[in-house]
Order: C-alpha cells, then structure tokens, then sequence
C-alpha cells in the first residue's frame, strides 16, 4: 500500500516539474551514410542474397542500417533512377526479384519491385552483346536464375490456391528454361485445379518426356486420365 502510495506521488510531482528541470533524454540518432556508402553496401547485399545467405547472415551483415530510414529512401530514389534509363541489366533485375521474402524486409520488398519494373525495359547493350558474341555461359546462368525465380514464385501462388497466377509463373519459368521438368509437372497441378484435365495431361506429358523416369509426373498423369474419363462420362450421361 505504501509502496502504491509512493510511486502515485512521484508521478504526480514529475508531471508538475517544469521541463527545464526534467533530465534530457539522448536518443542515439543514426548516421546517414553517403549515397556512395549506401550504393556499395546495397550492391553487396544484393551479392550476399544471391549467393545464398540467409536471414541472419543479412541482419548481421546490414546492422542498424536494416532499420535505417534514410537507406530505404536511398534506395527508392536509385530505383527511380534506374526506371528512367531506356534500358536494364536483366540479370540484375533477376537478382533483384529474388531478394524479396529472403529476411531483406522493406528493403528487399523495394527491391524486387525495382527488379519487375526493369524486365520490362529492354535489355541492355552489353546483355545483347553477350547474346551476339555467344557469351553462353553467362546467358545460361541468368536464364537458369530467371527460371527458378519464376518457378519459386509459382510454388508459392500453387499453395495459396492461386491457380492462374502459379500458371502464368510457370509459363514465365519454362519461357527461361524449357527442360525445367518440374514446371511442366506443376503447371499440370495448377491447369488440374482448375479443372482443365486435358491441358493438364499435355503438360505433364512434357515433362515426361523431359525426365522419362519423372515418377511423380506419371502418377499425376494416370489421375488427370482418370478425372478426365469421370469428366467425360458426367458430359455423356448427365444426371
């Protein structure tokens, strides 16, 4: 009770003391690096990411500055930047899509935004002369990523039951790497859902074809056959 009694006094003569006379609270303010400090330290991130680091390595990496205001308006402003030129560094697009749901937060959501909106801008001068000179080995690395950005994206809308989206992904996947049998195998999971037996079976006789001993893909097969025999019998006798 007394203690009660006590903590009530104490408020009420903090609240009556001019602010003067309060002690002043020092709040650490965060330092804003400079424009060329921010475009190094996103630039390595942007590395990290896409060689396979994980949520705690990125905030151990990032520290403070992956709650640093003034980075992610940084970081606004240089995407507004890269939008205006009349052409993009695919693969850095790509690499920026896949920072997004990697433990990046804000900044990798910024990010992959930047990175859709670059795709759709043509692809840079040096990109095309890599395609020119048959710079394969690069070529095939980006398409690879490019794929399995876009296949893990379908997975991702085929567990949320969005089915047209996980299509379109799919398409997109395939578009980059036409041999990813797994997309072809998914894609006929999405078409099947929607109850497009016969597209389905086309799609997983793709990837058959692709991965002959592809179990999975046989197994999804012989049940699509069956939906679309079921299919076809409701059609012939209806009830």
């Amino acid at each position: 009770m007394i203690k009660r009694l006590w903590q009530w006094l104490v408020r009420l003569i903090w609240r009556i003391v001019p602010p003067f006379l309060k002690p002043k609270q020092h709040r650490r303010r965060q330092k804003r690096l400079s424009d060329a400090d921010y475009h190094q330290l996103f630039r390595q991130l942007v590395i990290g990411v896409n060689q396979g680091w994980n949520r705690e390595q990125i905030l151990q990496y990032l520290g403070y500055q992956s709650s640093d205001r003034a980075f992610k308006v940084w970081l606004y402003e240089y995407g507004q930047q890269l939008r205006q030129l009349p052409e993009a560094d695919h693969q850095f697009a790509w690499q920026l899509l896949q920072m997004s749901g990697v433990g990046c937060g804000e900044l990798g959501e910024i990010a992959a935004e930047i990175g859709k909106d670059l795709l759709a801008k043509p692809a840079g001068k040096r990109e095309a002369y890599r395609e020119e000179t048959g710079d394969t080995d690069h070529s095939e690395t980006a398409e690879s990523d490019a794929a399995e950005t876009w296949f893990n994206q379908g997975k991702q809308q085929l567990a949320d039951q969005d089915f047209l989206g996980a299509i379109a992904s799919y398409d997109a996947a395939i578009q980059h790497q036409p041999s990813l049998a797994e997309a072809w195998n998914n894609r006929g999971l999405a078409l099947g859902n929607l109850g497009d037996y016969q597209s389905a079976i086309a799609s997983y006789e793709k990837a058959i074809q692709i991965k002959p001993d592809y179990q999975l893909a046989w197994y999804n097969w012989g049940v699509a056959m069956d939906k679309l025999g079921e299919k076809e019998k409701e059609s012939i006798n209806p009830l």
